[in-house]
């Protein structure tokens, strides 16, 4: 790469000769000595990359070599996990070296986005083919939206068939760290009968419309646990007591529960969990197979704060709620006046799916490439998320109300209970789980989220918008884009109706959530508790609504996001000017309750808890079949670029032709307020160059592989 700052970005063309003429010998299956040359040669220009280790696989797989060539495929795998070449690779790999449910998965995720080789059933056992179904039906849907499986494969007189399903009353078929229990999907209920639910999802779950609109406000219960069948034995240590959940596989599903000194009957529900307080060793018995919840082991430990509160306000724009701050939140404002508030925040992702890993992991996305909605691939074990920190210090971590996203990935794997709609997420609603729960576990230590999106903006063709809003805006205030075709979120109009309706569902969240945090002031003593508020995104509803910045979806007011802390080692009165990033709040977690930080994570400790200030901040947009955008923000300005090139399914995307600038910050792409210097690009070109390293294809691309 350059060093004279003049040119952003130059691909290095003797790679992409090279990759070109390895791809055009894989495809002929030409595996000789001058394709092991230019291998050679290739490696030189391009170590440690993904198609060097799909190249060298592919080598050694043409020559039969499959045990060799796995580690190469799996390293080629690890650093770009979304990808078909690789998928098609290792799922011929695993094929012969005996991991057949592995080259399911490889199979599902390759068919899910390129629909070109349809999965095959190879297995050498039937015993296999459940677990394999199962694994095929998360890697042929979408990461998001769990437990929805749309196109769940049957198998039957040796061929496969696809319907729309739902995980229920089953395990999710997900990889679990060693001595975890996997997911049991069961229905959520609270004061009422526990076996509706599920009876009325039963009859609904193959049903076009559950798939299309019913399933937005179904609330599914996940809960580690094990599959019981016959009776199992539960220990609890002597002078402990545990709280054991127990959910059935149909109406009236009759249990008896035997300890040493008593013996209860009792009815358990329909994939739905009701909880049981033991105080001795316990046998659950019963005539067909049902589920039994981890245990949750109660008592405190002073090591431990009685609460940690993550309340994760989805779409909630610091850009714009601080031109009212306070009165637009005043009743979480003046929680927070008593912590730290962020003033210069920001997402490094324009919406949920990317945003929400990032939190969860302190890395930035291309780091763990949970971006393409269209992919389900897991989240690698040996990266520890805030959830799994938190449950290795002790925590019970549970999420009373949760979305769908982060689930199918691994992102929530650390969470011991996740209360989840796919859509709806009202604050009045989570507001009172978490109390609920709050109270029901007051003896343990816990780690809960609240992820709530009354403020994230919806198309209002066919949204009911808040009863304010229409009750006080004129005619000509609600009108939005014409035509009947749904407008992405992210690129709503500024106009006055989704404005007015930011304002009012603010005050709704205001007024929900402001109860909970004088619920927890009066309840706990200012260093028994942690209550960490934050957004993962901003909204395109305010600024300018012309051409130029319309549709600048990396603008301030979509990637600014909101943090506020208070409790156990934060400092008071505190509104913070410095840098930080979404990525920020797992090592700052760490640093507050004691878990061990990675050293490779991209967040940073705050200076206000004793860490260094950032220099910059990154915002990057990466969506399949979209220009890559990016927005690297300093105090003062901000370095902005989009490429002429669409990012590809694996996220990849060809810098070589990118419009770039340099504007004081609050001016970004407006013409007349270019800040081009040499000192400006000296600044923020090394640090941009890096950034997108990750993203970068060099103009390499498989003829396989589509550009969306």
């Amino acid at each position: 790469m350059q060093d004279d700052f003049n040119i952003f970005w130059q691909n290095n063309d003797c790679a992409l000769a090279l990759f070109d003429d390895l791809a055009a010998r894989m495809e002929r299956g030409a595996y000789d000595d001058d394709y092991l040359a230019l291998l050679g040669a290739y490696q030189e220009e391009r170590p440690d990359t993904a198609h060097f280790y799909i190249f060298a696989a592919r080598y050694l797989a043409g020559h039969g070599r499959y045990d060799a060539a796995l580690p190469l495929a799996e390293r080629a795998y690890r650093l770009r996990p979304v990808n078909y070449e690789v998928w098609k690779l290792l799922a011929e790999i695993y094929r012969h070296v005996g991991r057949y449910l592995d080259a399911m998965t490889m199979q599902g995720y390759g068919y899910s986005i390129y629909e070109e080789i349809k999965p095959q059933i190879e297995l050498p056992s039937p015993e296999l083919l459940p677990e394999a179904l199962d694994r095929l039906a998360v890697a042929l849907g979408p990461g998001n939206y769990a437990p929805l499986a749309p196109h769940r494969p049957f198998y039957h007189d040796g061929a496969l068939t696809f319907r729309r399903d739902v995980f229920v009353g089953e395990m999710l078929p997900l990889t679990m760290p060693e001595g975890s229990d996997r997911f049991y999907v069961g229905c959520y209920t609270e004061n009422c009968f526990l076996s509706e639910k599920g009876e009325m999802l039963a009859q609904y779950r193959h049903d076009n419309l559950f798939a299309q609109c019913w399933h937005h406000d179904f609330v599914f219960d996940f809960q580690k646990a094990r599959m019981a069948q016959g009776s199992v034995h539960i220990e609890v240590p002597e002078g402990r007591e545990i709280i054991l959940p127990v959910a059935g596989a149909h109406t009236w599903h009759e249990c008896r529960i035997e300890t040493a000194a008593d013996a209860e009957d009792i009815l358990l529900g329909k994939w739905a969990f009701s909880n049981y307080r033991l105080s001795e060793s316990a046998t659950l018995t019963a005539s067909e197979t049902f589920a039994v919840g981890t245990p949750i082991h109660l008592g405190h430990d002073p090591h431990r704060k009685k609460l940690v509160l993550n309340i994760l306000v989805d779409g909630l724009s610091w850009a714009a709620a601080r031109t009212r701050f306070p009165a637009c939140m005043p009743r979480i404002a003046e929680f927070f006046s008593r912590g730290v508030i962020f003033d210069q925040n920001f997402s490094t992702s324009e919406h949920t799916l990317p945003a929400l890993p990032a939190i969860e992991t302190g890395r930035y996305p291309q780091r763990i490439h949970i971006f393409n909605e269209k992919d389900s691939h897991e989240l690698p074990l040996d990266i520890p998320t805030l959830s799994e920190q938190m449950q290795r210090l002790g925590y019970y971590c549970a999420a009373p109300m949760a979305s769908g996203f982060g689930i199918y990935n691994g992102v929530m794997r650390g969470y011991d209970r996740i209360v989840s709609a796919s859509w709806k997420a009202a604050s009045y609603e989570g507001v009172d789980r978490t109390i609920r729960q709050i109270e029901a576990f007051e003896e343990t230590d816990q780690f809960l989220l609240l992820h709530v999106m009354d403020v994230h903006p919806w198309d209002g063709k066919d949204f009911k918008f808040d009863p304010t809003v229409e009750a006080r805006l004129a005619l000509k205030d609600r009108r939005i884009a014409p035509g009947k075709e749904r407008t992405a979120s992210v690129r709503l109009l500024p106009t006055k109706v989704y404005q007015e309706e930011f304002w009012a569902s603010l005050r709704n969240v205001d007024r929900n959530i402001g109860a909970l945090l004088s619920y927890i002031a009066d309840r706990y003593d200012e260093d028994e508790y942690i209550v960490n508020l934050y957004s993962d995104h901003g909204l395109p509803c305010f600024g300018a609504a012309d051409v130029c910045t319309r549709f600048d979806l990396a603008r301030e007011v979509q990637t600014s996001a909101t943090w506020m802390i208070r409790g156990a080692g934060v400092p008071q009165g505190i509104i913070a000017d410095e840098m930080t990033s979404i990525v920020d709040i797992y090592p700052t977690l760490g640093h507050l309750c004691g878990f061990p930080v990675p050293e490779d994570i991209d967040g940073n400790l705050p200076a206000v808890f004793g860490g260094t200030e950032r220099d910059v901040v990154y915002s990057a947009l990466t969506f399949p079949g979209q220009t890559f955008k990016l927005a690297v923000r300093s105090k003062t300005h901000a370095f902005r670029l989009e490429t002429q090139d669409f990012s590809d399914e694996d996220g990849t995307v060809d810098f070589r032709i990118a419009r770039t600038g340099i504007y004081p910050r609050g001016h970004e792409w407006e013409d007349g307020y270019e800040a081009d210097s040499e000192e400006l690009r000296a600044f923020f070109y090394p640090r941009a160059r890096a950034f997108v390293d990750g993203f970068a294809s060099n103009g390499e691309y498989f003829p396989s592989m589509k550009k969306t």
